[in-house]
């Protein structure tokens, strides 16, 4: 699915209440179906992408966002919610302009 990345971002560490928190996640913009009849423009939602560690894999994106990007992801029970976790991401390349 072609989405527009805006944002990674990585943490890692323990809340005051001692609960363990690890992750990646990265933040897209999707345009609403054309066709809706009660709503219109950009939704943004937030993916999971993994531990912290796999921010490594983003950081030569670093300077280039926003960017369009194709991923695929799948709907994961976490806790009480759901969450959408990255299947995997490719990066299009734009054309280069004369």
């Amino acid at each position: 699915m072609l989405m527009i990345l805006k944002k990674v971002s990585w943490n890692k560490g323990t809340t005051d209440n001692g609960h363990d928190y690890d992750y990646c996640r990265i933040l897209c913009d999707l345009p609403v179906y054309e066709g809706s009849k009660n709503e219109f423009g950009i939704d943004s939602f937030e993916l999971e992408y993994g531990s912290s560690e796999k921010h490594k894999e983003l950081l030569h994106l670093k300077g280039k966002l926003p960017m369009q990007v194709d991923i695929a992801y799948h709907e994961a029970k976490k806790g009480k919610n759901f969450v959408r976790v990255v299947d995997h991401i490719r990066e299009i390349k734009q054309a280069e302009k004369p």
